[in-house]
């Protein structure tokens, strides 16, 4: 299979690290020709490198889109206009209208359309669903995580759109259902045009789910926690652990207890999240099949951080009303 990647920033060099072990033919762009030079490195052929992605696209199969959220609608344009699948990097786009349009341009043409929600191909998640749906945890009550650490901003987005988003994804397909209504705060410190600071509170029905994310906390994590009426998991994605306790509060007469059961840790597989995602991209490509961080994914998480940056505009409660298109 002959794939496109376009863009070569930090997280762009490990996509193509992955891509150079798991497709036929790798064609490789950015428009800064120092960048290309990696491609020495991983034997990629001169006259599979350009600055210029138009030059490749009548030769591929998928096109993987590793550029700033500005420019991802232009782009996503070009590659369905030559009716090439696409993969790209979360946030889907800009905006909720440019992703909008994007998703209408792949269904048009009947397309894959699969955005970089990693978290959803990471093995830990796959063990928290299969423990939540088999009621280890009872009734799930909220659940909480941090995604933050100190780092460079991003000039393109806010840490919002690049961080937080990925667990208000992640809380989506844990939850099996959309959040109705948000709280945000979100500040700049750094006097930047986007925020660095942000903590968001969605509503769930009556689960509650509490992101924090941001540049300046000298330590680094990246880990959730579940809670239910039985029982409770804590996932570690940096460490690639995950733990359950069978811990709950029990009313005993006039009072209640809370009663501390037994912890296990719980067996996580090492395959790296990324692997897994661009291998479902190439086999959804041979086989038309849809992946499970699809399009509207990546639009229902971006209406989800657009609605924590009006609540923190308004200092109030935001809903968000689905059936909006």
């Amino acid at each position: 299979m002959k794939i496109l990647q376009i863009g070569l920033g930090r997280w762009g060099k490990n996509h193509l690290k992955a891509l150079t072990k798991l497709c036929g033919e790798l064609y490789v762009v950015d428009i800064d020709p120092v960048q290309l030079k990696i491609c020495d490195e991983l034997a990629i052929p001169a006259d599979h490198r350009s600055t210029d992605y138009r030059d490749f696209l009548d030769r591929v199969d998928g096109v993987d889109i590793v550029t700033p959220a500005d420019n991802h609608l232009a782009i996503a344009r070009d590659c369905f206009s030559k009716e090439k699948d696409v993969f790209i990097e979360k946030p889907i786009a800009f905006t909720s209208g440019e992703a909008k349009e994007m998703i209408a341009l792949a269904e048009e043409k009947s397309l894959i359309l699969q955005v970089g929600h990693i978290y959803r191909y990471n093995p830990a998640v796959s063990k928290i669903k299969s423990l939540t749906a088999e009621g280890r945890l009872g009734k799930i009550q909220y659940a909480y995580g941090h995604f933050m650490g100190f780092k460079r901003p991003r000039m393109d987005v806010g840490v919002t759109q690049t961080d937080a988003i990925h667990y208000f994804d992640l809380f989506n397909y844990l939850f099996g259902e959309l959040p109705h209504a948000v709280r945000a705060v979100v500040r700049h410190y750094l006097n930047l045009t986007f925020d660095d600071t942000s903590i968001s509170i969605l509503e769930y029905g009556g689960k509650l789910a509490f992101v924090e994310a941001g540049y300046m906390p000298p330590e680094t994590r990246r880990d959730i926690s579940i809670i239910g009426d039985r029982g409770s998991l804590y996932c570690n994605f940096q460490k690639n652990t995950l733990s359950f306790f069978e811990n709950r509060h029990e009313k005993q007469g006039d009072r209640w207890v809370a009663i501390e059961g037994k912890s296990q840790e719980v067996p996580v597989e090492g395959v790296e999240p990324l692997k897994l995602e661009l291998v479902q991209f190439l086999d959804s490509i041979k086989t038309r099949s849809k992946p499970i961080a699809d399009g509207q994914a990546g639009l229902e998480a971006l209406r989800v951080v657009e609605a924590c940056y009006e609540s923190s505009q308004k200092g109030k409660l935001v809903k968000i009303d689905w059936n909006k298109a």
